[in-house]
C-alpha cells in the first residue's frame, strides 16, 4: 500500500490541533466551584459595624409599623451571647430592629437566659417590655420571624409559631428626629460607647406590613422571592450586592441601607464584610432540604384521658402515648432539629 510523504506530515499536525483543543476545553471555563448565581450574606464583628436602612414611617409609608408588621431573618451567631447591659432585650444585641431599640429581633443573656429575643414595648403600665424567648444554638443558621398584629407580638421559629404576647403599639412617633425610628440590621450605636451589636451571619430580610401567617412563613422559608412582590413586601434585603457598601433593597421599592463602620473603636475593626451564605445552595454547599426532622421528647407523664391535643406537622406519637397539652418546638420538652448547614 503506498502512503504518501504528504500523509505522514499531516498526523503530527492533527495530533497537535487535537491536544490544542483538549487543552483549551479544560482552561477556557474553569469551574468556579460554587453555585450560580452565588449568595451571599453579611457578616457583623460585634465589635464596630451595622448596617442603617431608613426611618419606618419612610419605608411603611406611614405610621402603620408601629401597629402592624412582619419581619423575618435567617441568622447565624459566631460567638457566646454576651450578658445584656439591662433589664429588657433593648439592651442586648440587636440583630434587626429599630434605632431607639423600642422593638425587634435580639441576642443576648437576661435573666440567666440565653436566647434571641422577639420582643415590644408599647409603654403600657401592665405589659410594658413583652418579650418571646427563642431557643438557638450557636454557629447553626436559625430562621426567625416577628409579627405584630391586633395588639399581639407573635415568634415564629423556622416557621413555627414559638409563642404569643399581647402587645400594643411600638414605641415611636412618624416624622420623629432622623436618629430614631430607624431600621437597623446587626447592631445599634449610640455615641460615644453605647454599643448593641450583634456578632454573626445576617441573610435574607424581609419586611412586610401585613401580619405573615406561618403556614406562609414555611411556604418561602427555604427559597429567595422572585418578582412580582406582593404589594405588603416593603422591603426585601436579600444581601444581593456582594460587594461596596450599599445594602440593596430588592423589593425595588428604593429603601436601600448603608453600611456602616464606627471609627476609633480599639480594635479598630471595619464595615460588615460580604461572605458566602451557605443558604440555597450557595457556595460548594447542598442547597437546603424543603423540610426538617422534628423528633419529641415529653418531660412530665402523659394523660392516657387527653385527646384534644394539637401536634405540630410531621409528629405522631406513639400508640401508648397521648400528650397532656400542645407541645411547644420551642421549649424544653421538645428537641426541635431543622436540619440547616453549620
Amino acid at each position: 500500500m503506498f502512503i504518501s510523504k504528504n500523509h505522514h506530515k499531516k498526523r503530527p499536525l492533527l495530533l497537535t490541533i487535537l491536544t490544542l483543543i483538549l487543552l483549551g476545553m479544560l482552561f477556557q471555563n474553569p469551574s468556579p466551584g460554587y453555585a450560580d448565581p452565588v449568595n451571599y450574606a453579611l457578616e457583623f464583628d460585634g465589635w464596630s459595624n451595622y448596617v442603617a436602612t431608613k426611618k419606618e414611617w419612610i419605608i411603611f409609608g406611614d405610621s402603620s409599623w408601629q401597629s402592624t408588621k412582619s419581619i423575618s431573618v435567617w441568622v447565624k451567631p459566631l460567638a457566646p451571647s454576651p450578658v445584656c447591659t439591662g433589664p429588657d432585650p433593648g439592651s442586648c444585641q440587636l440583630i434587626v430592629g429599630d434605632r431607639p431599640r423600642f422593638w425587634g429581633i435580639y441576642r443576648g443573656i437576661l435573666n440567666g437566659e440565653d436566647r434571641i429575643w422577639v420582643w415590644n414595648f408599647d409603654k403600657s403600665p401592665t405589659s410594658g417590655f413583652d418579650s418571646i424567648p427563642i431557643i438557638y444554638e450557636n454557629g447553626e443558621w436559625i430562621h426567625i420571624t416577628l409579627v405584630h398584629h391586633n395588639n399581639r407580638l407573635d415568634a415564629y421559629r423556622f416557621g413555627f409559631l414559638a409563642g404569643s404576647r399581647e402587645s400594643g403599639m411600638s414605641l415611636g412617633a412618624d416624622g420623629g428626629p432622623a436618629e430614631q425610628t430607624v431600621l437597623h440590621i446587626g447592631g445599634g450605636f449610640t455615641p460615644p460607647d453605647r454599643k448593641y451589636l450583634f456578632k454573626g451571619l445576617i441573610d435574607e430580610v424581609r419586611v412586610y406590613n401585613r401580619p405573615l401567617s406561618g403556614e406562609e412563613i414555611r411556604a418561602d422559608i427555604y427559597n429567595e422571592l422572585s418578582p412580582p412582590f406582593e404589594p405588603a413586601l416593603m422591603a426585601y434585603y436579600k444581601m444581593s450586592n456582594g460587594s461596596g457598601l450599599v445594602l440593596t433593597d430588592d423589593s425595588g421599592n428604593g429603601n436601600n441601607g448603608t453600611l456602616v463602620h464606627i471609627e476609633g473603636q480599639n480594635p479598630p475593626g471595619n464595615y460588615p464584610l460580604w461572605v458566602l451564605s451557605n443558604l440555597f445552595g450557595s457556595g460548594p454547599t447542598p442547597t437546603l432540604p424543603p423540610t426538617f426532622t422534628v423528633t419529641a421528647t415529653f418531660t412530665n407523664t402523659p394523660s392516657p384521658s387527653s385527646t384534644s391535643t394539637r401536634l405540630p406537622p410531621g409528629f405522631t406519637p406513639q400508640p401508648s402515648l397521648t400528650p397532656t397539652r400542645t407541645l411547644d418546638p420551642n421549649m424544653n420538652n421538645f428537641l426541635f432539629l431543622p436540619m440547616v448547614r453549620k
